[in-house]
Parts: C-alpha cells; structure tokens; sequence
C-alpha cells in the first residue's frame, strides 16, 4: 500500500470515501479532540488506485514512490535502466529535456513502453485468435488487478494471461536484450509499485509527479534538449495511455474483434460487477478498463491539469494518428503475417514468456450476516425503513446499508452518519432540556432553603448583635467587678496593717503586764517582810501590821488582775492570728478570682470578635442569598 495519511490535515470529509472503490480500505475513527472523524487507510485492503489522494483538497492524502531511492542509487554508480510510460511525453512539457538530463546523471539505456504496449497487442491478438484464452479483461490497469486479486477472486481467471505494456517491455528487456540490472519505471501511476514487486520485473516506481518535482528542485537542466529513445520504433501501442487505446490498437488490427471499453473509478468497478454477472456469451472478447477516468493522462503520479484535457487529447489524437500511418506505411493488412512488426515478434518472441500468473490476496475482510446489519442499524439509531434508506452519502457511501455494512465490519464509526449524529444531537438537546428541568427543579429546592437559610442568617445576626451588647455589658461588669476586688484588696491590706497595730500593742501591753508581775512580785515580798517586821515591833507595829495586809491584798489583787491580762493576752493573740490567716486567706482568693476574672476577659473578648467574624460571615451569606434570590 503506497497512498499515505497525514492526519493533523485530515477533518473527516469523508470525500476519500465517496471515490474509493473499496470502502474497507478507509477506516474512521475520532480525532483526538473528538470534534471530527479521521479517515485512516486500511494497508491490506487498499489497492493504491490514487482516486483519494486526487480527490483530496486537505492535502491529507499523499504517496510513496521510489524517486529519492533512485536518484541515491543512481548516485552510487549503479547500472539502471529506465522504462518510459507514453503518458510521460503527452503531460509533461519537459520530458525529452528531463530524459536526456537522466543520460548525463548516468542512465545509459532508456527505453519507451510504447514499444513493451505493441508486444502487448500482438500477444493479446495471438491468444484470442489462437484460442489460448477465453473471455478475458485487459490488465494495464494495475489498481484494477489488485482490486480482483484481493476484493474479486472471482474475477482472477478473466484476468488477461499477457503482461502489461510495461510487463512486456520489462520482460523483453530481460530475456531478450540481456538487461540484468535493475530497471526503474517511469510511470504515471501509484499502483504500479504492486506489480513490479509481483513480477519482479523492476526495482523502482517512479512517478512522472515526483520526478519532475525533483529534477526541477535539484538539477539546471536544458529545457531544449533533444532525445531519442534506444528502443527500436514503437507504433500504436503511444496510444495505450488514452481511454481504449488498447481496444483500438486490437480492432484496428483485428477489425470485428468484440473489445468494450471502459474508464473511471464510480464506472469501471461497479461494472466489474456486472461482468461478473453477466452470461458468457454476453461478455465481449477483450474488456479494457482503466481505472483513472481519461486514461494514464490522468494517473494519480502525474501533473494532470483537468484544464488541459483537450490539450492532452489532441496531443494523444495526433501521436496515434501518426502511429497509425506509420504502421499501414509498413504494408499492414489486417493480419499478423503481413505485418513487418508483428511479423518479426511472431519470428523472434515466444508467448510463453509474456504470460503472468495471479496469485489472490486475503484482504482480512469480515463477512457480515443480517443479523450483524441490522444490529448495526439499531447502533446507527436507524429503526424505520425510511431512517434505514436515507442515503444522504454524506458519511461516503452510497446508501445507509453501505454504511451499515462498514460498522458492521469495523470500518466506520457511528459518528461519521449525518442521521445519527442530527438523532444524537436531538437526544443530547432532549438531555439537556431534562437536566435544565431537573436544575430548575433543584433552583427551587436551592431557592427555598436559600429562603430559609436568609431566615437562620437573620437570627444568627441578630443573636450575634445581642451577644456582641452582652459582651460588651460583661465586658464593663468585669472591670466593675475588677475594681471592688481591688478596692477590697485594699481593704485587707488595711486589715493586715490595723491587726499588726493591735499586735504591737498587744505586745507594749505584754511588756507592762510583765512590768506589773514584776512589781507585784515585789510588793508581795515587801508585805511579808513588813509583817514580818510588824510582828516583831508588838503593838507598836500593829498599825504597819495593817498596812502590810493591804499591800499584801493589793499585791494579790494584782497578780489575779495580771493573770486575768495574761488570759486576755493569749485570747488577743489567738484571735489576732486567725484574723491574720482570714485575710491571707482573702487574699489568696482574690488573686485567684483575679486570674479568673482575667480569663474571663479575655474569653469576653474572644467572644467578641469571633461574634464579629460570625456576623461578617453571615452577612456575606445573607448577601449571596439576596444575589441568588434575585
């Protein structure tokens, strides 16, 4: 397979499509972007005819041929031998200059088809008029063979036994003139290639496109020069590339002789079929088809101008007609005897060695059944036996079954029929009104508990506004309640100092108490001394005896009243040190209640400004819901 791709240019026209004659040689598949289809080619079924890469106005489709591989040989010294298709001198205005440049590069033999496309007659005319063949079709076409031999293997025994023009010429070449290296064929068509690696007969297809696109790139040549070719004259085979040259080179030959003709992709394929279908005696002798619509002037590897049509038929009008006169110069009378030409192919060539054998090629084709179409058909949305014969050809074939057909096989995609994607569009447009509804549905929902979201955002507003005042009132209630622990922190300072006054005194008071003892002490030993002495004095002392008595008494009233000092003493004290431990006690605990008083603030305060925050956040909401109900 030689047609090529260039995807990033492909959009999915599906033009390929609409010319190919085998329609499992396009494959569809989504673009990466899933936007559009891509034609992709299926290398086992393509037979190379070039239809889509004319077709083609996204350049996507391209070709390969050997041109660069042969100009590097060619460099490389080695001994080519170039075969010219007649169409090369009719559409290129520079061919004898091209071929006379091929010389100096280093070709040394060139040699014109023209010359292979009359051995070509002569042995058609021999095996028809000999009997060694039946009812046959022509075989010039090389994208017509491969179609029978991979797509029509019914069709392989009507396949003429004789070589092409070119496979005559080739053959001649090699058994006949001694050529042993390889040969390069100067040809208008891509599928060329196919037979050139059946036979064997030559190494390099190179198109008449890609070589004048290279010589014009990469060489000055003289667009004057002259050439000759190192064939002997070659007569009507010149007109092979034109619509029927065959047909008319074999009835002018053999006038009578049954040859039909026919030229064009959407006309030579669908009448294969009706070959095959006809009768044997319906069929003609000779069937000479081509592919390309106005013959190999119209090849794919050529630089066909569809405004020269005229231009090339007039050209190929007066070669024949001088090929023709020619050929009756050389007493031609309808026979091969009298012929000098054929005279000496019937004298010096053997039929045998023209003959080429076919071997069928399995193009992997999937059979489908009934069944499968109509699955296919379900899978296209196609239920009703209108959606099921639409036939728009907008996917590229020729009906809906056609396309049914292809899904069937793989080939196609669903996306790539104009029903399917108008149905998918409707359902995805049914889609979209069901989710619009079901949105609009939930807006509703959304709308009503957006409604009672507004109501909880008021409150909380609201409830946040209050606990924004009670902060603040517990705010001042604490610097309240902070002063009086203040105030009475004062107080027990006041207390502490007023109890260690009283312990002062209580302890200048001890100090008299102690003074007092000490003198009563006194006293009381005085008043026993002075008894005493008042005892010794008798009478005289009896008075002073008395006075005695009263210091004793006084001195005992004394000690009772200091023990009852002591007594008070020792209860002042006690009672002085609980006052003491009260208010440390008090202290104690308002620095606590202080602490807590602190925390309390500063959890007022958090309070505060996550209050704050809350509103904030709650008037945002009552915001966006206002935006949402509107």
């Amino acid at each position: 397979m030689f047609v090529t791709l260039d995807e990033e240019k492909c959009i999915g026209c599906n033009a390929c499509i609409r010319v190919c004659p085998v329609h499992d040689a396009n494959k569809a598949k989504l673009a990466a972007d899933g936007q559009h289809s891509i034609i992709t080619i299926d290398t086992d079924k393509c037979i190379s005819c070039g239809a889509c890469v004319k077709e083609c106005k996204h350049e996507a489709r391209s070709y390969t041929d050997d041109t660069e591989q042969f100009f590097e040989d060619l460099r490389n010294g080695k001994n080519i031998t170039v075969m010219v298709a007649p169409a090369f001198r009719l559409t290129e205005p520079d061919a004898d200059a091209m071929l006379a440049h091929l010389r100096k590069l280093g070709v040394k033999v060139i040699h014109d088809v023209s010359f292979g496309a009359d051995i070509c007659t002569y042995m058609h005319i021999k095996a028809v008029k000999e009997g060694r063949c039946g009812k046959i079709m022509s075989q010039p076409c090389p994208a017509l063979v491969e179609y029978v031999l991979k797509h029509r293997h019914n069709l392989i025994q009507y396949l003429s036994p004789v070589h092409s023009p070119f496979g005559c010429g080739a053959v001649y070449l090699r058994k006949y003139e001694g050529v042993t290296g390889p040969i390069a064929f100067i040809s208008p068509c891509i599928a060329k290639k196919f037979e050139l690696e059946e036979t064997g007969l030559a190494q390099y297809n190179v198109t008449f496109k890609r070589l004048s696109e290279y010589m014009k790139k990469n060489f000055n040549y003289d667009r004057s020069a002259k050439f000759k070719f190192d064939n002997t004259s070659s007569y009507c085979g010149k007109i092979y590339p034109r619509p029927g040259g065959l047909k008319d080179c074999l009835q002018h030959a053999v006038p009578g002789l049954d040859v039909r003709n026919c030229e064009g992709v959407s006309h030579v394929y669908p009448e294969l079929d009706n070959y095959a279908e006809a009768s044997e005696a319906d069929r003609p002798a000779v069937f000479d088809i081509l592919s390309c619509p106005n013959g190999c002037i119209s090849g794919p590897g050529t630089n066909y101008d569809e405004k020269k049509l005229f231009s090339y038929m007039s050209k190929a009008n007066t070669v024949g007609n001088d090929a023709f006169s020619q050929r009756e110069k050389q007493t031609f009378k309808y026979s091969l005897s009298s012929d000098k030409q054929f005279k000496w192919f019937e004298k010096n060539l053997r039929f045998e060695d023209f003959v080429r054998t076919y071997t069928p090629k399995d193009p992997h084709s999937k059979n489908v059944t009934e069944a499968d179409i109509r699955a296919a058909y379900n899978t296209l949305m196609k239920e009703t036996y209108v959606e099921q014969h639409f036939d728009c050809h907008a996917c590229g074939y020729d009906s809906c079954r056609s396309m049914a057909i292809a899904i069937a096989r793989g080939v196609n995609i669903p996306e790539n029929c104009h029903q399917y994607v108008v149905k998918q569009a409707e359902a995805d447009r049914q889609k979209a009104l069901d989710a619009q509804a079901s949105v609009e549905n939930q807006s509703q929902k959304i709308m009503g508990a957006v409604s009672d979201i507004t109501v909880d955002i008021e409150k909380i507003c609201s409830d946040t506004d209050s606990i924004g005042e009670k902060c603040v009132q517990n705010d001042a209630e604490m610097t309240s309640v902070k002063e009086m622990l203040e105030q009475l922190n004062s107080k027990c300072a006041d207390i502490n100092n007023a109890v260690s006054g009283i312990v002062e005194v209580n302890a200048r008071y001890r100090e008299m108490s102690d003074a007092i003892t000490s003198i009563t002490d006194q006293t009381h030993i005085l008043s026993i001394n002075a008894s005493v002495e008042a005892a010794r004095a008798g009478e005289s002392g009896k008075s002073f005896a008395v006075v005695a008595q009263e210091i004793r008494s006084l001195a005992s009233s004394t000690k009772d009243t200091t023990a009852a000092v002591e007594e008070n003493d020792k209860f002042v004290s006690r009672e002085t040190d609980r006052v003491l431990g009260t208010a440390k006690e008090i202290e104690e605990l308002v620095a606590k209640l202080e602490a807590a008083m602190s925390k309390v603030s500063a959890n007022v305060a958090d309070t505060s400004e996550t209050g704050g925050y809350i509103k904030s956040m709650a008037e945002n909401i009552r915001n966006t819901a206002s935006i949402l109900n509107n």
